[in-house]
């Protein structure tokens, strides 16, 4: 085979192979905290918060885009804020409610390199409080993470709704007694 028509074999291959994979929604697992990654519990929000609306988030179309959807990022939100010692035993007994509205999600049509920013405006609300946390985050995927490039636009969407999550987590760390 002469080195042009290699060159044109292998393009082709690449492109079947990026166009033959379906779009899968974001994880909660992959979106959520791990142990150790946030600041310190804050004392006067320990056990104190539940998880309410969260909003501005899409299904994901099989044959389109990876999306974030509201119910993933719900329980991305409570699972974080579990782990984090920040979510209430009981929902009932919660002093305070957060909420989220992701705002935007800047996603990239092409690339090797795929950077996701998801902008977030939360809301903390009970017992005097009625503040809103707007966090801007970003997630980066390359091609050593996924070849396929909507697998490596689902794993950029999960880690910028991951460093997202953490980030608003370290701003309740932060907050005065």
């Amino acid at each position: 085979m002469k080195p042009m028509r290699l060159v044109c074999a292998v393009a082709a291959l690449a492109a079947v192979l990026e166009l033959s994979g379906c779009a899968t929604p974001a994880t909660s697992q992959a979106m959520t905290v791990k142990p150790g990654t946030t600041a310190a519990v804050n004392p006067k929000f320990k056990g104190a918060l539940k998880v309410g609306e969260v909003t501005g988030g899409k299904d994901t179309n099989p044959l389109w885009t990876s999306q974030v959807d509201n119910a993933g990022f719900k329980k991305a939100l409570q699972d974080s804020l579990a782990i984090s010692g920040y979510l209430a035993p009981d929902a009932g007994a919660a002093r305070y409610e957060v909420s989220a509205n992701l705002v935007s999600f800047e996603q990239p049509l092409f690339g090797l390199t795929l950077d996701v920013a998801s902008s977030t405006s939360y809301r903390l609300l009970g017992n005097g409080i009625d503040r809103t946390f707007p966090v801007t985050a970003t997630g980066t995927a390359s091609t050593s993470d996924a070849w396929v490039a909507i697998e490596r636009l689902r794993i950029a969407n999960e880690r910028s709704i991951l460093e997202n999550i953490k980030a608003f987590i370290n701003e309740l760390a932060r907050l005065p007694d």
